[in-house]
């Protein structure tokens, strides 16, 4: 027996991940208000109509055509054109309430299909048709329907269900509908920062489904993604012990034994005014001059303030971006978790040639201040994705001197080398102090040394 064709969905990362859905299916789409379910419904939609030429057909039991057309051009997905060219179909159903509507809504269902020759349908929502209770065969009517429709149009078929919130079981009277797919989306509220949505694919016939969870995004001007970071998969670093990053910090080089290996991840700790960001500057501007693509990104400075500082440690900061260090400065209020791998990642164009080779990030305590203990994982995707395409990674992350904080500990089984920066006090004297806590693969040195500050340089001096 050959084979059904894959088709692509047109959700970028589901594409990725799945390699699409089969000709002549038939998915139940499951989540909670809010979690996605139509707008994933639509992006397949849009999708096959603007893409792959097939015609769409979508039947909305609660929603009615002006506010789906309204909410869906706002995310970057614009139905109108589609339906002017005969692409795509919206129908306005009631909420059926009896066995003759339901006939009647599987009538129209089967009318507005081959009309249009339709390839991709959306039935939104299930949930008042599994209300309607007994009698069975009620039901059975639209499954037949539907069953019908895959098999003479070779058409693919959504079928979304409403979950109540915090409900995990499906429910009774989804056994009638039998899906050869179950997609189910989660909307998480954390106590601080933006809401996160979450797809799991439960069953996909035909292809081996693991228990990954991806984050989804919505929004201009892709309308919907699926996020593949933090799935399952071996990562590869390109590790060379004798390729290094400069610091260009005087003496420091020479006690890491010649940097710090390249493709590695780096954070620096300490208290305010302890010189962190003068060191990732530093280190940003002497590899900038030494040919290296470095993208330096603070949460917590505006990109003037970063300008004035590289004028104080001596540098022209127009002259190192003509030559390669790109510098974004960003409110963690404007982005939501996801979307932040997104914008570092198109920023520094990473993976591209030509792309960064150094990624410096400063500012962490920000995003955990804004996202709380989620943003964790979207440090830990980007670092590990870095790794995998060769850049190095420096993180600069605020810590009050002797405590102990979850952004720290964190990272200190996240990165390769930790560096920490302290403020003390010698007769009467104020003296920055660093120490390097982990050297994974360099030189270690278990002794305190001096960071100074002199002729608008920074030096590592032995106590």
């Amino acid at each position: 027996m050959a084979r059904p064709e894959l088709v692509r969905t047109g959700i970028e990362g589901f594409d990725e991940a799945f390699g699409g859905l089969y000709r002549g299916q038939v998915l139940l789409v499951a989540g909670s208000p809010g979690s996605g379910k139509t707008t994933f419904c639509a992006k397949f939609v849009y999708e096959g109509a603007r893409r792959f030429g097939e015609p769409g057909l979508y039947i909305n039991t609660v929603e009615s055509k002006d506010e789906f057309y309204a909410y869906m051009r706002g995310i970057g997905m614009d139905f109108r054109p589609l339906e002017e060219g005969g692409m795509f179909r919206y129908v306005e159903m009631l909420t059926p309430t009896s066995r003759e509507a339901l006939m009647n809504l599987s009538q129209e269902l089967t009318r507005h299909a081959l009309e249009i020759r339709a390839r991709r349908i959306v039935i939104d929502s299930i949930t008042p048709i599994l209300a309607l209770g007994p009698p069975a065969e009620a039901r059975a009517v639209l499954h037949n329907a539907i069953k019908t429709l895959t098999r003479s149009l070779g058409a693919i078929v959504l079928i979304t269900l409403e979950l109540p919130i915090g409900e995990e079981r499906l429910g009774h009277g989804v056994e009638e509908f039998v899906a050869d797919g179950i997609i189910r989306l989660r909307l998480e509220v954390p106590e601080a920062g933006a809401p996160r949505r979450v797809m799991e694919v439960l069953k996909l016939r035909g292809r081996p489904v693991g228990r990954a969870f991806y984050d989804l995004e919505i929004g201009p001007p892709f309308g919907l993604r699926v996020y593949l970071s933090g799935v399952l998969e071996e990562y590869e670093a390109r590790v060379d012990l004798g390729d290094r990053v400069l610091t260009g910090i005087g003496g420091l080089d020479e006690i890491l034994g010649g940097g710090i290996i390249r493709s590695t991840a780096t954070a620096i700790t300490g208290p305010s005014g302890s010189g962190k960001t003068l060191m990732l500057l530093t280190l940003a501007a002497e590899n900038v001059k030494r040919g290296e693509k470095v993208t330096f990104v603070t949460f917590e400075e505006p990109r003037q303030q970063i300008h004035l500082t590289l004028k104080f440690l001596g540098y022209d900061p127009e002259e190192l971006l003509r030559r390669g260090l790109r510098i974004l400065s960003a409110n963690p209020r404007a982005l939501t978790i996801r979307s932040l791998y997104d914008v570092i990642w198109k920023f520094a164009e990473v993976g591209k040639r030509g792309g960064t080779s150094i990624l410096i990030i400063d500012g962490l305590n920000a995003l955990r201040s804004e996202f709380g203990p989620t943003f964790h994982r979207a440090i830990r995707d980007i670092v590990l994705q870095a790794k995998r395409a060769g850049v190095t990674t420096f993180l600069g992350v605020f810590r009050e001197q002797g405590a102990v904080d979850d952004v720290a500990q964190h990272l200190n089984t996240l990165v390769d080398n930790l560096i920490e920066l302290r403020i003390t006090r010698v007769n009467g004297q104020v003296r920055r102090e660093i120490l390097l806590l982990k050297t994974r693969m360099c030189r270690t040195y278990d002794r305190v040394l001096e960071l100074k500050l002199a002729d608008r340089r920074l030096r590592v001096n032995r106590l």
